[in-house]
């Protein structure tokens, strides 16, 4: 009889042994010197599956060059960042950005720049910056508070944050959750900055792009 229950008991313990390994091991590689990014799975699933807004709106793509430059990220480890800062925008108003990794200062008249950069002004308590379309800088390790319905990468929803900028928002200081809040976890959009973006956003999308999804994140050689 004890012998039974002690194979049942590390039978359990073999069984948990690698649930644990299945989610807990599922990490983002990073190179030497690089911020580690580690998956949440449960938001993970969330974002999958929860679609555009509505299937009558177009989508709205818009060029989006990421500057990589000067920061701590490469481009196989802010893949995560990048499409969480898509997943934000197309799941609540129909934007897309079509997405460029490029290692270098160079912008172009379409569309908006981004610069992920380790610190802003010699300074570790601003977060991000937007000083134009293409003037967008964004640090590397965001420091945000919590929020009822957190974004899961401080980057991604701070880059999120200054893109809504760039599309007419202001800031929105009555709820922890939305994403025009100062530094906070939140993301939501409410219907007022939804109409408000996607204005700014037809006027910038890309005329001949009608695909209702976002495309791939390209990497400039």
């Amino acid at each position: 009889m004890c012998m039974r229950r002690l194979e049942r008991i590390l039978g359990f313990g073999l069984v948990m042994l690698f649930a644990n390994v299945a989610v807990f091991g599922n990490r983002t590689a990073a190179y030497a010197g690089e911020p580690v990014i580690s998956s949440q799975l449960e938001t993970s699933i969330t974002h999958t599956k929860q679609g555009p807004p509505s299937s009558a709106l177009p989508v709205y793509h818009i060029p989006l060059r990421v500057h990589l430059d000067e920061s701590a990220w490469r481009a196989a480890a802010v893949t995560e960042i990048l499409e969480e800062i898509n997943h934000i925008w197309w799941s609540q108003a129909g934007i897309c950005f079509e997405m460029e990794i490029v290692m270098n200062d160079d912008v172009k008249s379409s569309g908006f720049d981004i610069w992920f950069v380790p610190r802003i002004d010699n300074s570790d308590s601003i977060n991000g910056v937007y000083n134009s379309g293409h003037s967008i800088y964004v640090r590397d390790t965001p420091t945000l508070r919590a929020a009822p319905r957190p974004a899961h990468h401080p980057a991604a929803r701070t880059a999120a944050h200054e893109l809504g900028h760039a599309l007419g928002l202001p800031h929105r200081q009555d709820s922890e959750d939305n994403l025009m809040r100062s530094k906070t976890f939140g993301w939501q959009l409410n219907k007022d900055e939804i109409a408000t973006a996607r204005k700014a956003a037809a006027s910038r999308a890309i005329k001949d792009n009608i695909e209702p999804m976002c495309g791939p994140i390209r990497v400039k050689p």
